[in-house]
């Protein structure tokens, strides 16, 4: 089944603002995306980002105060070539080359009715490059193509109840969204830039499978994709069960595998180098804090039709993310990054490696930046900028 979705011309007009539906992370110190190069750990919080020299354990450190974010809520990271890209809940694409910064809103039509188009800035909770350096950002209802050339186009689902909780590519190009929509909306949607939005599965009866609830992905090491899902098995002539499902896509059909209760959905998901997927759960709801999208654990492992559950005893309260590094495996939580590696659980702190303490890049400790964080030559003679970390205003 496809589906199209209708180009966006953005215009200068009033809009509302609007937070990502994504559900927050629990504080501002929450480990919210983890990702890594040859050299270092990217460690992204709501109220910054960490970057941790593996060799030496060096600490550099992008915040509000360093003048390199201008607002809480950082949503989602991406690696490409020397450059960070960091989105918020706010719209905002911030890119990071050797420690200067710059940044650019971006904004959707949230379709509020048909006769009201509504342009607003965008929640971003994906970001992805194809090969030929279009970058994509997703996010609540929409996702936005933005070209090489500057251009950008905005698209909106034409199923509002659509919320992308996260982004691959493949080594087609072929961009994959997953979605929960509460359980309705899209779940499953493939898009290739410059072709057609294709929706795989939703809450209809339509195959290959039938879900509006899609969480974790991640590509193996064959190009296959991999994502968590919940699905509605029929165990009886008068009884219907929820489970998780663990589903491989090999270009040409799918394979599912039950990995346990329905609300146990992957919400985040890698593949290590023997191709063993490793996965976070979801946890029950809590109905005091109200949070049911986030994991408490165990991190799983699933190799060949099984699964493996590896608990922890360290305080972790919720986790956000996994990522693999070697033989390590590191998970994003409430209160820093837990680290898997030769069968125990340890933190990642500051003895491990001899790490200092967090600094600021030494080259910006006095570079001066304008209130959206793009660094300026000199200093103004009029008007409020930021110095050390610090508003200044002339």
């Amino acid at each position: 089944m496809k589906k199209y979705l209708a180009l966006l011309i953005l215009a200068v007009c009033p809009f509302v603002g609007l937070k990502a539906t994504h559900f927050p992370a629990y504080t501002t110190h929450s480990v919210k995306c983890l990702a890594h190069d040859a050299t270092n750990i990217y460690v992204l919080r709501p109220d910054g980002l960490e970057v941790v020299n593996k060799a030496t354990g060096e600490k550099t450190v992008y915040d509000k105060e360093s003048g390199h974010f201008v607002e809480l809520g950082l949503n989602a990271i991406a690696l490409r070539l020397d450059t960070i890209w960091v989105g918020s809940n706010d719209g905002i694409l911030y890119s990071i080359t050797d420690g200067a910064v710059d940044s650019t809103k971006h904004y959707c039509d949230i379709n509020i009715s048909e006769t009201m188009e509504t342009i607003v800035p965008m929640g971003i909770n994906g970001i992805v490059f194809d090969s030929k350096g279009n970058k994509v950002i997703g996010g609540s209802n929409c996702f936005n193509v933005i070209y090489p050339s500057c251009e950008e186009e905005s698209f909106t689902f034409t199923d509002s109840r659509t919320e992308i909780w996260q982004m691959v590519i493949d080594k087609n190009d072929d961009i994959w969204m997953s979605s929960t929509g509460s359980g309705s909306g899209y779940g499953l949607i493939k898009y290739h830039v410059g072709g057609e939005l294709e929706v795989i599965s939703d809450n209809s009866k339509n195959p290959p499978f039938r879900s509006a609830y899609v969480k974790g992905m991640t590509i193996d090491n064959d190009g296959h994709l991999w994502f968590g899902s919940s699905h509605k098995d029929q165990v009886s002539e008068d009884r219907v069960e929820s489970r998780a499902k663990l589903l491989k896509y090999d270009g040409n059909e799918f394979t599912s595998y039950d990995i346990g209760p329905g609300v146990e959905v992957p919400i985040s998901m890698m593949c290590d180098s023997q191709g063993r997927i490793w996965y976070l759960p979801t946890a029950p709801i809590d109905y005091v804090t109200k949070i049911s999208e986030y994991s408490k654990g165990p991190l799983c492992c699933f190799d060949n039709g099984e699964v493996t559950r590896h608990e922890w005893s360290q305080d972790t309260g919720y986790c956000y993310c996994v990522d693999i590094d070697g033989d390590s495996i590191y998970i994003g939580t409430d209160n820093g990054v837990l680290v898997f590696c030769d069968g125990a659980f340890r933190w990642l702190n500051n003895d491990e490696a001899g790490i200092s303490d967090a600094s600021s890049p030494q080259n910006l400790k006095t570079a001066t930046f304008d209130l959206q964080g793009r660094r300026i030559q000199g200093e103004p003679k009029h008007g409020v900028y930021i110095k050390e970390g610090k508003k200044v205003m002339r």
